[in-house]
């Protein structure tokens, strides 16, 4: 499996990233997935090149994680996973994204303690992409392929399992390859902590519970997370991930 990291700014603000996932099951592949497109589309679709694009798959329905989906799917005519408990969330999402930046950076404002400023929005009179272009002329996305747990998608022949790992949202998603050893953990695990719980939808209780789930997996496993740097089932263990 090949795995290329695109962190891609949220708004435009280089001190809030996302890690979009290109994911291919070799480097010679024609074929990849693309996993939490949060923003920048046009700098995913140069990443994927002339490959086919044949999922999209997205492990929550928070903004920061679903930005550039309408791009991506209008430009590649591709199809859009995410469980059933976020399906929702990407129209939602996305009507609150394009309604403008400057809405859409009070509520950044309030979500991240004052890290990003109303001031600061770029566009007040409405949201562009990466491209320019405004989204008020894009088409809301919406999910092609509702998930839950158990399912396997089977895109490019990756046969990535289907976690529900609750808790950041009633939807949170994993995605695990036993073979290559790999978890794509979204925003429930992180390097050193979880995903936040205060948002709405999100239960510590779950979050427990899913993280208990992801310490019974091998801890060679590699995560690769939403946010930052990725890390090993067996280093989190070793942080104390039961107690997160």
């Amino acid at each position: 499996m090949q795995i290329e990291t695109v962190p891609v700014k949220i708004a435009g603000d280089p001190s809030f990233t996302t890690n979009c996932y290109i994911v291919a099951p070799s480097p010679d592949s024609s074929c990849v997935v693309v996993i939490d497109p949060g923003d920048e589309p046009e700098l995913i679709l140069e990443r994927v090149g002339e490959r086919t694009l044949a999922a999209i798959l997205i492990t929550h329905g928070h903004y920061d994680h679903i930005g550039g989906v309408a791009r991506l799917a209008e430009q590649r005519d591709t199809s859009i996973y995410i469980h059933e408990d976020d399906a929702s969330w990407i129209e939602e999402g996305f009507e609150a994204i394009r309604g403008g930046y400057a809405a859409f950076a009070r509520r950044l404002n309030r979500i991240r303690n004052g890290r990003f400023k109303t001031g600061e929005a770029p566009n007040p009179d409405g949201c562009v992409g990466s491209d320019g272009a405004p989204l008020l002329d894009a088409e809301a996305p919406h999910a092609d392929f509702v998930l839950v747990d158990g399912d396997v998608i089977d895109a490019c022949g990756l046969d990535l399992h289907v976690l529900h790992t609750p808790g950041h949202t009633p939807g949170s998603i994993c995605l695990y390859n036993a073979e290559a050893g790999v978890l794509f953990s979204g925003d429930t695990l992180f390097r050193g902590t979880c995903g936040r719980t205060d948002f709405a939808g999100g239960s510590a209780q779950d979050m427990h519970n899913s993280l208990a789930r992801l310490a019974e997996l091998p801890p060679e496993t590699v995560v690769y997370p939403g946010h930052d740097a990725r890390t090993t089932i067996g280093d989190e263990l070793n942080r104390g991930l039961s107690e997160y």
